[in-house]
């Protein structure tokens, strides 16, 4: 029976749960209010309830963060990424299979969301090269990554079980631990990926099926919504936007038309800034919709403007020195929530938005207003200069990447300093927060990244998350919410054999991460899962081990792991192709575990 103090927490967890899943409040404040309602309720201390920023889980954390800095800034990952690409050649199943497997090995040693963003421009070029649609590809990256991110301590949801695991039974959970139990689920999974789910992914993409890349700026243009061209309209001797500067003008925040080039005295004027001025007779190439649409007749009527007979051809955006790109909004954005008008976008990045493209359709209107969301792609026009200035922005990905990573002669450093963590990780008894800190700090030592790089480079709302939700495990303990709720499973599988109990607990532990966090998950259910592993007849370290992995098995919807919200815009899915993609793997992933932990467990030490 519940005590009303664990009746109370449950609520509380029940309704924070339902505010970070409708949106309503972040993951990172949601958790500190947890905090101070913990500790204003008197469940915990103060110390204990702010215990979770001192927590060894938290500081691997940060550290992991920089290590992975240190990796991309170095180039490791672009250099495997392109040699698989010329591996793979012109085989769809090989480039499927080399960059599931690329992305999977970085998660071994990085922030899984991490691997999928770096891996996903590697990929989206090489499909394109090879005629093969981004949207078979880019399912396969993200369930990589969750995959890979399986036999390794390196996964947060993993941290988290092991030091759960060390305050109840007085051992961490190792490297060794996770890779023994883990690495069977994650390479059946992986052949599963490689092998059954791309074939079955739909052929849609925002950028559609792009057959060369010479062709990408017109095909862009058509799958946004512009294959009607654009349309040129001429600024009258009367046009009260005579002398009015583009940023003044209420083009886009009225008629929602883009302003992508003025031609002016036989010259072709691309990109202009905000505070390039009309002249009569200047000719602004738009890109609307299609012509007959009632804000470009209002607008040509009400500004004095006459619409050209013949659109110019989206073929134009490629002169001169500007062009079209997709770009993503990266996992490490501040700008989750904001809009184009507030960040002032065109002024401080040079470029223009013509479209978002957003669970399988392109908004070309109202685009100043439309809050920004994480798995966006975002059509971007402006020039080259810009664009590659943009590449080096920890705010985006672009999905076409050139020119060379910023510090290739520290890539051997980098790659040392990482596979020397990993080696500490399995052969030393020191904590993993003293070995990943001290690789982080080797990083900069090393001159892989500056100090400045590195702040930027740690995601502060995961941590501050995480943080929040660590002390959650001694109010779910004290209450005696954790047994109360073991107690009623228990009643229901009392007396099964221990592979059911760890089905079925690993199940639950899978189902809750496909609309919890995977951090969530572990906080709230590790310690349950790990009350009831002695009376079911488990090693409680078996069980802590196959929670945690069952944490990775969020393949069910893009907003299960951030990995999967990251392709959702690139790739053009939409929630139902994750659920027919990810079922039969979500449900295979927790038999293998299942099975594993049984096979496997008994190796590891007690």
């Amino acid at each position: 029976m519940l005590s009303l103090s664990a009746i109370g927490l449950l609520l509380i967890l029940i309704l924070m749960a339902g505010l970070m899943i409708s949106g309503a409040l972040r993951p990172d404040l949601a958790a500190l209010i947890l905090v101070l309602g913990l500790s204003f309720s008197g469940l915990l201390s103060p110390q204990e309830a702010f215990s979770g920023f001192s927590r060894s889980a938290v500081i691997a954390l940060i550290a992991l963060f920089i290590l992975t800095a240190g990796l991309n800034r170095t180039g490791v990952s672009r250099i495997l990424g392109e040699r698989l690409s010329r591996w793979a050649g012109n085989s769809p199943q090989r480039l499927v299979a080399g960059m599931t497997l690329l992305t999977a090995m970085l998660s071994l040693t990085m922030n899984s969301v991490t691997a999928a963003a770096v891996t996903m421009p590697l990929a989206v070029q090489a499909a394109r090269r090879i005629g093969l649609a981004p949207s078979r590809i880019l399912i396969p990256i993200a369930y990589g990554a969750l995959l890979g991110g399986m036999p390794t301590l390196f996964t947060t949801a993993n941290l988290l079980l092991s030091g759960l695991v060390r305050e109840s039974q007085g051992r961490s959970l190792t490297m060794l631990d996770f890779f023994v139990v883990g690495f069977f689920p994650a390479l059946l999974g992986l052949l599963w990926v490689i092998l059954v789910t791309w074939r079955n992914l739909p052929e849609r993409s925002p950028a559609g099926q792009l057959m060369r890349l010479h062709r990408l700026n017109r095909e862009l243009a058509e799958i946004y919504g512009l294959k009607n061209g654009l349309v040129e309209l001429l600024i009258e001797p009367a046009s009260p936007l005579s002398g009015v500067s583009l940023g003044e003008s209420e083009l886009a925040s009225r008629y929602q038309l883009m302003v992508v080039g003025i031609r002016r005295g036989g010259r072709l004027i691309l990109s202009p800034t905000s505070s390039e001025t009309f002249q009569p007779g200047d000719v602004l190439l738009v890109a609307a919709g299609s012509p007959g649409e009632a804000n470009l007749e209002e607008a040509a009527r009400t500004l004095k403007l006459r619409q050209l007979p013949r659109p110019t051809a989206p073929e134009v955006l490629e002169a001169g020195e500007a062009g079209l790109i997709e770009i993503l909004l990266s996992p490490h954005t501040t700008l989750i929530g904001k809009t184009l008008r507030e960040l002032r976008f065109r002024e401080r990045y040079g470029l223009q938005v013509l479209a978002i493209w957003r669970e399988g359709r392109p908004i070309r209107a109202g685009l100043a207003d439309e809050r920004l969301r994480f798995g966006d792609a975002l059509l971007v026009y402006g020039p080259w200069e810009r664009i590659r200035i943009l590449q080096g922005d920890p705010e985006f990905i672009v999905l076409q990447t050139n020119g060379e990573p910023m510090r290739p002669s520290r890539r051997i450093p980098a790659m040392g300093i990482m596979v020397g963590v990993i080696l500490a990780s399995i052969l030393t008894s020191r904590s993993v927060a003293e070995v990943t800190m001290a690789g982080a700090v080797l990083m900069i030592l090393a001159g892989c990244l500056t100090m400045e790089e590195a702040y930027r480079a740690i995601e502060w709302p995961t941590v501050f998350m995480v943080a929040g939700l660590l002390p959650l495990s001694i109010a779910i303990s004290r209450t005696g919410a954790a047994e109360g709720l073991g107690a009623l499973l228990l009643h229901e599988i009392g007396g099964a054999s221990p592979w059911i109990g760890i089905f079925v607990f690993t199940g639950i532990s899978a189902a809750l991460t496909q609309v919890l966090s995977a951090s969530v998950t572990a906080v709230v259910w590790g310690p349950i899962a790990l009350r009831a592993a002695p009376v079911l007849g488990i090693p409680p370290h078996w069980m802590g081990i196959a929670v945690a992995l069952s944490t990775s098995a969020a393949f069910l919807t893009p907003m299960a792991h951030p990995a999967n919200a990251l392709v959702m815009g690139a790739g053009g899915y939409r929630p139902k192709d994750f659920l027919q993609a990810g079922l039969p793997l979500w449900v295979l992933t927790i038999g293998a575990i299942t099975l594993s932990t049984v096979w496997f467990g008994r190796w590891l030490p007690h």
